[in-house]
Order: C-alpha cells, then sequence, then structure tokens
C-alpha cells in the first residue's frame, strides 16, 4: 500500500474511533457508569467495555499478561466476549457480534494474501463493518442502570 492508501485507512479508523467513542461514552452515561470520557483513551475504553459487561475493569490486567505470547488473539477473546455480555445487557443481542467475528476472520486471513488496493478496499469494508456493528451493539437507549458492574 502506497501513502495514499495508508492514509485514507489511517482516516477512516481514527472517524470510527470517535464515532464508537461517542456511542460508549453515551452507553457509559445511560447506564451509570463513571468516568465515561475513558472511552476516547486507548487502553482505558476497555475498562469501560469491562464495566458495562458486568465485569471487574481490573480484568483489563489480563490483557496485558497475554501481551507477550498472543497480543491480538488474546485482546479478540477478551474483546468478544465482552462485546456478548454488553449486546446481552442492553438488549442488542443480535447478529452484529457475528459481523465482528467474521470481520477479524477475514481482515486476519486477507492480510496474509492480499496487497495493494485490493487489501486496501477490503480492510476498510471490514473497518466500517466493524464501527457499524459497535454502533449498534452501543445503544445508549436500551441501557439500564443495572447493565453496568457494581466493581
Amino acid at each position: 500500500m502506497g501513502p495514499t492508501e495508508v492514509t485514507t485507512y489511517v482516516l477512516i479508523s481514527f472517524i470510527g474511533y470517535i464515532i464508537v467513542g461517542i456511542r460508549l461514552m453515551n452507553l457509559c452515561n445511560a447506564a451509570g457508569v463513571s468516568n465515561g470520557w475513558f472511552a476516547f483513551v486507548p487502553l482505558l475504553n476497555i475498562t469501560r467495555w469491562a464495566r458495562l459487561a458486568g465485569k471487574n475493569p481490573w480484568l483489563v490486567l489480563l490483557f496485558f499478561v497475554f501481551y507477550i505470547p498472543g497480543l491480538i488473539l488474546s485482546w479478540l477473546i477478551l474483546s468478544f466476549i465482552w462485546l456478548n455480555k454488553i449486546s446481552e445487557n442492553t438488549g442488542t443481542k443480535s447478529p452484529w457480534l457475528w459481523v465482528i467475528l467474521i470481520a477479524v476472520i477475514i481482515g486476519l486471513g486477507s492480510a496474509t494474501v492480499l496487497h495493494g488496493t485490493t487489501h486496501l478496499i477490503i480492510s476498510l469494508v471490514l473497518e466500517v463493518a466493524v464501527i457499524a456493528a459497535q454502533w449498534m451493539i452501543f445503544d445508549p437507549t436500551k441501557a439500564t442502570r443495572s447493565s453496568a458492574a457494581t466493581v
């Protein structure tokens, strides 16, 4: 990928990060989770996922325990488990988790096979799919105060 393609991907990813951060912050506020602004801080936003999933935010340390042996795999497993719990708590349990899982599998597989513009297009489509899935899962209108952890 050339500089234009990389810039495009980074721009789309950054816009998606802001959009999902706003939605996550609104869900935290609706569910009564403190420090909703953590949604915009890398690594701290994961603690909001844990809180919304009804788990102790200190479990984020598990991510760092598995940092060396399998960074991507440990993060994917942990985030998928917590997104599943968040979707159950907010009542948005639907095909959106499958969208994320399939997008991640295709993204990891295509990274080794495809190159150039084809890889960029597929990556952008998958990025938009994951952003849309998180948008649907982090629905603040379906939040309840009991969906957050009490820790």
